[in-house]
């Protein structure tokens, strides 16, 4: 370690000769030059004295003696506003240089108190500057960062120019290093009578960087933090209570969304035990390792856990199934996140990662809870009821954690509050969820001993004739999965599964197969300059030219993506096709979009391949390569491979 205690610090500075930069005295040099005479003697006393005493201060610093604390407030003192930073992404700055860079005034005074200021994510280190003022006797002052994530702190003390002895804290050493056992990170420093010291610390962290920075003694570190650790006591007591109720109704009954919750509530308590640094304080206060990864691999189980529970809960694969798609997105992205976290090196990005993916689903589920209320589904008012409290304080999180919004007593606890009452609130939701579906089974089952042939009937008849409708409104759903939604015409997927069989039957009738690949030039710059209503109107016009140039019972046209377009003409050679692309560029030439301004003048970039053997992917590949090339060397082209 690098922080010895306040008495080893004072023994170092009794140690130092004066006028001498860091030299130290040895016995051996000393026998070998000490001269003859009454100098020698003089020379002699001299040196048996400084031995005297630092055999003296050896027996006050390993014996008894305490160097006493320095006086500080009841609350402890803040040092944060005095704080000037600077920057070092590339981590070229040692103490010294930084030393330097401070004195020739390259450091910036840090906005925002030590209840407001972070850095948000920085690569590499920030290094900042304050000043001890000189008491007026010998003590020593706990440095506090009322901090639990940031990896490695570093202080180098300067007195009068020349540096002190480095002290070191920070997560990525063991717990039991820290000068007092406290979740927050702390430090003994020796402050010497009549000599003020100019601190230089270096702070680097995978986490957010945020500094408030204050002087405390034992006591008024234990007084300030009295009240919060009695609130995480009853927080972490109630995120017990419903984990262990839930779980033993997920044994009871075996439902699918009492297994998301108490795996949510589990990631919970993982997130909040790595993120205030009490897993570090009692559970693993051994293995720095884990605590730096801890924090986020619970993030990656916190974004699975909360969007499945979301999805069964919901219902989203039947009241809302486009966002249950995105929704299912949300795992492989959880999981690549937390295996990229444990890589070496990539823990920041893994953490910025998951921090954004965290708020981009929340924004989902919350959609997602709206659209069930909307359409009727009860629980899903509770559960947005719930789901709003969790983001009220959640989302301030990750927000302080970028900088965007200031660190303060909401962003630090709100998460806490805001997570206890959602699950309160989840738990009583779920044990509501099920009390309808028991009721109405309920219904049912009456209803059927009541009059059961005549409900049997009727619900036969019901059932058919909702088949029916499911049959015609699966056959209307897979009609419209094959259609853009904005042009009409085939999409992408239906490309994907007919070009390989369309191919397959001109090659089989050793026939030509021709692909034109389309694309309207400039087209970003028309939503730019005329907006996306107007570029929407283009793809429309430019569809429906399209399908008036194909007139081949097996010819058909898809949108490829954006404002390309594929047409696909059997038993057509390149000659066939590129009079059809010929027509197609003069017939957007003659008859234009015409909008309020005017006629709005288009061009297209045309690329054509021909093929009688191969695949439909190598195929569209080398048609898109020819649109390239027509792009390439000047647009509104026709470009033939």
């Amino acid at each position: 370690m690098l922080h010895p205690g306040p008495s080893l610090q004072l023994l170092a500075q009794l140690l130092k000769l004066p006028g001498s930069k860091r030299k130290r005295w040895q016995a051996d040099s000393l026998l070998c030059k000490l001269p003859h005479g009454e100098v020698g003697l003089k020379l002699m006393r001299k040196h048996v004295l400084r031995w005297c005493c630092t055999a003296l201060a050896l027996v006050s610093g390993f014996c008894a003696a305490q160097v006493p604390d320095c006086a500080t407030p009841a609350q402890g003192e803040e040092l944060t506003p005095s704080l000037v930073a600077k920057l070092d992404t590339d981590s070229l700055l040692d103490a010294s240089s930084a030393f330097k860079a401070w004195q020739a005034g390259e450091f910036r005074k840090v906005h925002g108190s030590g209840q407001d200021h972070s850095f948000g994510f920085v690569k590499g280190a920030v290094w900042l500057s304050f000043e001890l003022p000189a008491p007026a006797e010998s003590c020593t002052s706990l440095l506090v960062i009322p901090q639990s994530r940031l990896d490695r702190v570093e202080l180098f003390p300067f007195v009068d120019g020349k540096m002190q002895t480095p002290l070191l804290m920070g997560d990525s050493i063991d717990f039991n290093e820290r000068s007092e056992p406290h979740r927050y990170l702390n430090v003994r420093m020796l402050r010497l009578a009549d000599r003020p010291a100019q601190v230089m610390m270096r702070v680097q962290s995978t986490s957010s960087i945020q500094t408030p920075l204050w002087l405390h003694t034992e006591a008024s570190l234990l007084r300030s933090t009295h009240n919060e650790q009695i609130g995480e006591g009853i927080y972490f007591g109630i995120l017990l209570a419903l984990l262990l109720y839930n779980f033993a109704v997920m044994i009871s009954i075996r439902e699918e969304s009492y297994f998301y919750y108490v795996a949510y509530a589990l990631s919970f308590a993982l997130l909040m035990l790595s993120f205030s640094g009490y897993g570090f304080q009692f559970l693993w206060p051994n293995n720095p390792t884990w605590q730096n990864v801890s924090l986020p691999i619970s993030l990656a189980l916190l974004l699975a856990s909360s969007v499945g529970f979301a999805r069964t809960f919901l219902n989203l694969r039947e009241k809302v199934p486009g966002l249950n798609r995105v929704a299912l997105l949300a795992f492989p992205i959880a999981f690549v996140l937390g295996v990229i976290a444990c890589i070496p090196g990539m823990l920041l990005p893994a953490t910025i990662g998951l921090n954004i993916a965290l708020v981009g689903f929340s924004v989902v589920v919350t959609a997602a809870a709206i659209l069930s209320a909307v359409r009727g589904y009860r629980p899903a008012v509770y559960f947005l009821l719930a789901w709003s409290l969790l983001m009220l304080g959640g989302v301030a999180l990750p927000l302080s954690s970028f900088g965007l919004l200031p660190r303060s007593v909401i962003t630090e606890y709100g998460l806490q509050l805001g997570s206890a009452a959602e699950m309160l609130l989840l738990s009583f939701s779920m044990a509501y969820r099920i009390t309808l579906l028991r009721d109405e089974n309920a219904r049912i089952e009456l209803d059927a001993r009541l009059n059961l042939e005549v409900r049997v009937d009727q619900r036969t008849r019901e059932l058919a004739q909702i088949a029916q409708q499911l049959g015609d409104a699966n056959q209307r759903l897979s009609n419209m999965s094959l259609r853009d939604g904005l042009t009409g015409i085939f999409n992408r997927r239906y490309l994907d599964e007919t070009l390989p069989a369309t191919m397959a039957a001109c090659f089989d009738n050793h026939l030509p197969l021709a692909v034109l690949m389309v694309d309207i030039d400039h087209f970003k710059q028309v939503n730019d300059e005329y907006g996306h209503g107007i570029g929407d109107d283009c793809l429309k016009l430019l569809a429906s030219r399209l399908v008036l140039v194909v007139h081949g019972e097996k010819d058909f046209t898809a949108r490829y993506g954006g404002e390309e377009f594929v047409i696909v003409l059997f038993d057509a050679d390149i000659v066939k096709a590129t009079a059809i692309a010929q027509r197609l560029q003069n017939d957007l030439t003659e008859l234009p979009l015409e909008i309020e301004s005017g006629p709005l003048p288009l061009t297209l970039s045309i690329g054509i391949a021909s093929a009688q053997s191969g695949t439909a992917g190598e195929l569209l590949d080398i048609a898109d390569k020819a649109l390239y090339r027509a792009k390439r060397t000047g647009r509104n082209r026709i470009c033939v491979v």
